[in-house]
């Protein structure tokens, strides 16, 4: 096998198990994460909103 192929074969393995990695970790944690995701989605929209409707005071 050359070089680049086993540095490909190398990369899609740690992809795939990083991949798995991911998966059992939502399993475990999906309840406890889903309200805090919901939170910091929230407050990130609430930022950018302002942000964009912010007008600065008249001098």
């Amino acid at each position: 096998m050359t070089d680049g192929a086993s540095q490909g074969l190398f990369v899609i393995v740690a992809v795939v198990i990083f991949g798995i990695f991911v998966l059992i970790a939502y399993i475990l944690f999906r309840d406890t994460l889903q309200p805090k995701l919901a939170d910091i989605f929230k407050n990130a929209t609430d930022t950018a909103e302002a942000s964009l409707n912010y007008t600065p005071a008249p001098q």
